[in-house]
């Protein structure tokens, strides 16, 4: 770390109290020294990352398990089931997308296992070759032609094209949407390509977890698993991260590189949820360009992205300001920025369920505007700390 960049946090405990108040939910300690930035990275690493993705694994071996249950047994309640995995998945997979970077970009998990639009066309394609399929019964994810699949055919879209119709668990036996159209019945070939899917998604999942976690920490099944799919990580981003200014940290020479990574992981989502998640749909009038519309799932999606970087800002998952935390960084910096970026975050999640619902029915600027601009207003603040800790 420069001497530049540290005079920002040699602020003395006295003067932080009286100049910027600190925080109302903080109990007075802002980062001064080295050995004080490395435990706002060890406190996001520890409890923010990780227990993100080790939620994001656990639930995604119940997906995996549910759409099993679906393919011994189609009936309606099973699919119900799948659908409430999926649910609890989605949720922990894009609270994680505040810190893209590591393991869910190295990897290409990301790309992976959320690609969308989802290619619809080419889905219904591949559902209707039976040699395929009856690959994929017969050897789940591991079959030969799994690996033919394109990134736009797998992860969560996939398995919610087969289990959701119109924001609700689809029906086994067809029904009709909202507009009395009829749906066709769930077929064995769309189940079968489901549970091979949520394979896949799993394993991934716990990659994620294990690349951040290390092997060691893992439950023995899950260790199993990254084995059977020879998917064991060759870096802990975990103890990468934490060891930021230590000698022989080539990725992180500086404990400021490592906060700059956390920073710049939330700007980017912050950017994509109000520029590209809101904006492009509206501007296409597209619904296929509509993240998670099959499931109705969009708002709750694009609400749990800003969670998720309030998260990373915060520290810690339960609401608050940690101590450690980047939120104290930026206060030691400028308060009053600190106190915008977390009065943006409240906004956006405020802004984004505000909008009218289900999303995919509603893409219109005047309807999206605030929600929109609430994500860019953090986006700015987010920059502008990136900013103020190089100045």
């Amino acid at each position: 770390m420069s001497k530049h960049f540290l005079r920002f946090f040699m602020v003395p405990m006295v003067a932080c109290a009286a100049l910027t108040a600190c925080s109302d939910d903080d109990d007075g300690i802002s980062p001064t020294s080295d050995e004080q930035l490395q435990d706002v990275v060890a406190q996001y690493v520890d409890h923010v990352v990780v227990p993100t993705y080790s939620s994001l694994a656990d639930e995604a071996m119940t997906l995996y398990e549910a759409c099993s249950a679906l393919r011994e047994s189609k009936t309606q309640a099973n699919v119900e089931s799948a659908a409430a995995a999926w649910i609890a998945a989605r949720k922990y997979w894009e609270l994680s997308e505040a810190f893209l970077y590591g393991a869910a970009a190295d990897y290409s998990i990301d790309p992976h296992i959320d690609s969308w639009p989802l290619d619809k066309s080419a889905l219904d394609l591949t559902l209707k070759n039976s040699t395929l399929i009856a690959q994929f019964d017969a050897d789940g994810c591991n079959a030969s032609g799994f690996s033919t699949l394109g990134f736009t055919l797998l992860g969560f879209h996939a398995v919610e094209y087969v289990i959701f119709r119109d924001g609700a668990p689809r029906r086994v036996d067809g029904g009709t949407d909202t507009d009395g159209v009829a749906y066709k019945a769930l077929t064995d070939d769309e189940v079968i390509y489901c549970k091979a899917v949520a394979e896949d998604l799993r394993n991934q999942c716990i990659r994620l977890e294990a690349s951040w976690a290390g092997i060691d920490a893992m439950t023995q099944a899950k260790q199993d698993i990254l084995a059977d799919a020879e998917l064991e990580p060759s870096t802990n981003y975990g103890d990468l991260l934490k060891s930021a200014g230590q000698p022989g940290n080539v990725k992180y020479k500086t404990v400021k590189s490592a906060l700059e990574e956390m920073l710049q992981g939330m700007s980017d989502i912050s950017d994509e949820v109000g520029n590209t998640k809101i904006t492009d749909p509206v501007s296409s009038g597209n619904v296929l360009d509509v993240e998670s519309w099959y499931s109705w799932n969009s708002i709750t999606d694009f609400a749990d992205n800003m969670r998720g970087v309030r998260n990373a800002y915060y520290g810690q998952t339960t609401g608050k300001v940690h101590d450690s935390s980047l939120s104290a960084v930026v206060r030691a910096v400028n308060a009053d920025l600190d106190s915008r970026l977390r009065e943006s975050l409240d906004k956006a999640v405020e802004a984004i369920e505000a909008m009218p619902a289900p999303f995919r029915n509603h893409l219109t600027v005047a309807e999206t505007a605030e929600a929109k601009a609430a994500c860019n207003e953090v986006f700015a603040n987010i920059e502008s700390a990136i900013e103020a800790l190089n100045e």
